[in-house]
């Protein structure tokens, strides 16, 4: 498996959030929406590919971390 550096992640915080764009490695597990829409988030796993939204590019804002998902599950 390739090792992918936390250089090419191309992250950006914006009032605590963390956004990545279509492309990009996607950093964490978790739920990712399209920063800007009101659509269904969709779950992606750490260092898969973002998807595009509509057809192109965007950029997707980070909703619930796998950990926190894990966490809320009572078994």
């Amino acid at each position: 498996m390739k090792k992918i550096s936390h250089s090419s992640w191309n992250l950006r915080k914006s009032y605590g959030h963390v956004i990545v764009r279509t492309g990009s490695h996607c950093p964490v597990n978790g739920l990712w929406q399209p920063a800007e829409s009101t659509d269904e988030p969709l779950f992606v796993f750490e260092g898969s590919i973002m998807p595009t939204h509509a057809g192109g590019s965007a950029e997707w804002m980070l909703v619930a971390t796998g950990r926190r998902l894990a966490d809320s599950v009572p078994w």
